[in-house]
């Protein structure tokens, strides 16, 4: 008789355990593949693009994306295009040093960019992009991933999603050489080579305070 009601107990509480764990929410997934892939090679018309302080636009070239399970995350743009970047006042005069003008008005030749899937519709959703499955823009494609990936958002080989209103942009300039730029609650912008950066460390955008 003790041994039936020692059975039904824990039967009891067992029970009411998997009731609550199944009333618990899933944990959201945090981290993603994110990958290259032929058949996200697009070519692309008049790609225009506002930030914070970051504005570019490319009369024409080829797109890769890399996608996630939950959207768009990674924009590679392989074509010439313009690129122009403003900044505070507060940091006017070291932005001069580091580049030598401000604002900043230059060439590029190719932008790796990561953003949240939820930026990429806002600001690329309705683009007309047009399937250009080039091998050659693919595997220039994929060298740009494989080379920045690590410097944005991820966990090892997996996709961090950026926060909403967080963008890395990676710009490859004739003039300029590489140019890191990152708008989201933090503001970043450097100069590679030679090395200069125009934000001290966790400068706060004041566009998004």
């Amino acid at each position: 008789m003790l041994r039936c009601g020692a059975t039904s107990l824990v039967l009891a509480l067992l029970l009411r355990a998997s009731g609550a764990a199944a009333q618990e929410p899933a944990q959201e997934k945090k981290f993603f593949e994110a990958k290259i892939t032929k058949d996200e090679i697009y070519g692309y018309k008049d790609l225009k693009f506002t930030g914070d302080f970051t504005s570019f636009q490319s009369p024409a070239g080829n797109l890769a994306l890399g996608r996630a399970e939950v959207g768009v995350t990674v924009v590679i743009v392989l074509g010439d295009g313009t690129l122009s970047v403003e900044a505070p006042e507060a940091v006017q005069e070291k932005f001069k040093a580091v580049f030598g003008m401000y604002p900043l008005k230059t060439k590029f030749t190719s932008l790796y960019m990561r953003l949240h899937p939820k930026e990429y519709e806002e600001f690329f959703g309705a683009l007309a992009l047009v399937k250009a499955p080039d091998e050659a823009a693919l595997k220039k494609a994929q060298e740009l991933y494989d080379q920045k990936f690590l410097g944005s958002f991820h966990a090892g080989p997996l996709a961090i999603l950026p926060p909403p209103k967080t963008r890395v942009m990676d710009f490859e300039t004739p003039d300029f050489g590489q140019a890191y730029d990152e708008e989201g609650y933090w503001r970043v912008l450097r100069r590679l080579s030679p090395y200069g950066s125009v934000y001290p460390s966790r400068f706060v955008n004041p566009n998004q305070r």
